[in-house]
């Protein structure tokens, strides 16, 4: 919907968490709170799935990895995952992993496909919505835990980073279908699809709080790649970052007081934690 107001949201200074200033992306809490999933760009060639436990101290998710891993995403009591990973020749492929048992099931669309991307897990685990390249575009997919049952949910248009409500009943997306990116959210079966969002710039990367009630986002409205919430009614648009480098990748900690993110700080980039009211 449109929206007719906005304001910025005065915030306190965000808490560091990491200081190698390597580049990261998507970084996920865990149920407990107080631990984070995330990738990091670990050479030129390779990015991998990192963990941050709650005394600081980072590991490798995947210590024997060879190739490169990307876009973790838990169910809702981090039961499963699944993430995305390189097979080379332009295929990526995404992999379904049962934390207590080690088995592992994927979806492989074969080679060529260098786009699969943005997992995000209904909370019971039973399905895993991601987007594709199609023939118009790209669309918004899921599949069942056994990488199976593939069904479309939206497309026409650009349609990337989906992200499954906490109630497993709605997925919000960006879609370039009316021109730009701006924010959408459907049904998890795909119907009443209708913008929440738009913005002068594009808007990237949605992620639902814990309640289901508000929208982060990244956007460029202001010239510069900030974070930015809303309403999940579209209402109430604010501005949540006003570094004047990148602040990307936001994601709630399951409290729904603070979101963590990627900033760049005089070019380095580090996972932050920012209290929101």
């Amino acid at each position: 919907m449109w929206l007719l107001t906005l304001s910025l949201c005065l915030v306190a200074e965000p808490e560091r968490l990491t200081d190698d200033g390597r580049e990261k992306f998507d970084p996920v809490f865990l149920h407990n709170g107080t631990e984070i999933i995330y990738t990091l760009q670990e050479t030129p060639a390779q990015t991998r799935i990192m963990k941050r436990l709650a005394n600081g101290q980072q590991d490798k998710l995947h210590p024997t990895a060879g190739s490169s891993e990307f876009e973790p995403t838990f169910n809702g009591d981090d039961s499963w995952y699944a993430f995305i990973q390189s097979r080379g020749n332009l295929n990526l492929k995404l992999v379904i992993r049962e934390v207590k048992t080690g088995k592992e099931n994927s979806f492989d669309p074969g080679g060529g496909i260098a786009s699969l991307r943005r997992p995000s897990f209904v909370p019971d685990g039973s399905r895993v919505v991601f987007s594709i390249p199609s023939g118009n575009g790209h669309a918004i997919v899921s599949v069942n835990a056994q990488g199976q049952d593939r069904k479309t949910l939206t497309e026409g248009g650009l349609n990337s980073g989906p992200n499954v409500s906490p109630d497993g009943k709605k997925v919000v997306f960006c879609s370039s279908r009316d021109g730009q990116y701006d924010i959408y959210a459907m049904n998890i079966d795909g119907s009443n699809v209708h913008r929440v969002v738009q913005t002068a710039g594009a808007d990237f990367r949605p992620c639902w709080s814990p309640d289901g009630k508000r929208i982060v986002f990244t956007s460029n409205k202001s010239g510069n790649y900030d974070l930015w919430i809303v309403n999940a009614d579209g209402t109430n648009l604010r501005q949540l970052t006003t570094s004047p480098e990148r602040d990307d990748y936001a994601t709630w900690h399951p409290d729904g007081k603070r979101v963590v993110f990627v900033g760049e700080r005089n070019g380095k980039f580090d996972l932050y934690l920012l209290a929101v009211e």
